[in-house]
């Protein structure tokens, strides 16, 4: 089968591979659609790690074969998942957690993803970390449920009230996805921080209420007369730019919360007392997905990331791909079909 193996700092190599072997807890999906991520971004910008690999894991597809343990699912069923693999001895592991396995390797980091035509998922753990496709959603909605199921679980970490007045900073896909969410559950006080004229418009039709161009604005500024003086509650990092993180702490006041989201390149220089002197709760949002609960989002109409996907190549032209999830003021989600 063909596939995209990353060759170093921004560059792959098609080429054939064996095709994968199908393991007792998992299937095996024929790709239709894999989306780019930021941490895709990483490996690709930085090259020295990551060479052989065949990176992706934000996906959807057709189930072509089915181990031995999975139940609840059949050939030629549309799904999308995102999976690994634990080290299948530690409590995490024996109660189905995965992602907290401290030896976890995950699709495209360490086990061959989804940047080909066929992927092995080897732990398919149907309801959990996958889910079928509704006749009414696309391949391309479905490789965006992963980022989705980010953004998800980030807005039920902050169990977030109504009454809340609450910042995004970074609108990538995740960014937008969690004005979405929040908007769906009546949340109207949302301002959003970013650097794209489109990502700002799409915020903005989602729900925000006040948009700040970080390329000119003063979101710090901006937060201090959206909430009369107050303080933001709730702030979710989402650009992984040091100075947003501490912007984050700049815009609140005691006793908020901060979801770090981004992935960060670059080191952060900060005193963490203020988290005691402000009493902030500090959460970083790290491997949960509920893809059944994007899934049904998307289904539902609570969130739609039609919108958000803004190009698509075929497997042939990855690089061209990537570059342009890089450099394309227009690009948000960037999809690669096998």
């Amino acid at each position: 089968m063909k596939a995209a193996v990353f060759n170093g700092k921004n560059d792959f190599c098609i080429e054939e591979v064996p095709y994968p072997k199908v393991y007792q807890d998992g299937v095996i999906l024929k790709v239709r659609a894999a989306g780019i991520c930021g941490s895709d971004l990483h490996v690709y910008r930085r090259g020295g790690r990551g060479e052989g690999w065949i990176l992706g894991h934000e996906f959807s597809g057709d189930v072509v074969e089915i181990g031995a343990r999975v139940k609840g699912v059949q050939i030629g069923d549309r799904a999308t998942v995102m999976s690994g693999r634990g080290c299948g001895q530690c409590a995490f592991c024996r109660q189905g957690d995965i992602v907290h396995c401290s030896r976890l390797t995950l699709l495209g980091y360490g086990i061959p993803g989804a940047f080909a035509e066929y992927v092995s998922v080897p732990c398919f753990n149907f309801g959990v970390y996958s889910a079928k496709l509704p006749d009414s959603l696309t391949y391309t909605e479905g490789a965006t449920a992963e980022p989705l199921s980010v953004a998800l679980y980030a807005v039920q970490q902050v169990q977030a009230r109504t009454t809340d007045t609450i910042a995004v900073i970074g609108l990538g896909i995740i960014g937008i996805c969690i004005v979405q969410i929040l908007k769906s559950m009546g949340i109207n006080q949302i301002l959003v921080s970013g650097r794209r004229e489109n990502r700002l418009k799409l915020a903005q039709r989602a729900g925000a209420r006040m948009v700040v161009d970080a390329a000119t604005g003063d979101v710090v500024k901006a937060a201090a007369e959206f909430t009369s003086g107050r303080g933001i509650d709730i702030v979710f990092e989402c650009s992984g730019s040091p100075a947003a993180f501490q912007q984050a702490f700049d815009m609140i006041h005691r006793g908020s919360k901060i979801d770090v989201v981004g992935l960060y390149e670059q080191p952060v220089t900060w005193n963490p007392g203020v988290i005691a002197s402000k009493d902030i709760t500090l959460i970083g949002c790290g491997l949960r997905f509920d893809i059944p609960g994007a899934v049904k989002l998307l289904k539902d109409g609570a969130a739609d990331t039609r919108d958000l996907v803004t190009h698509q190549f075929p497997l042939e032209k990855i690089k061209e791909a990537f570059e342009t999830q890089l450099h394309d003021a227009d690009a948000i989600k960037v999809l690669v079909i096998p």
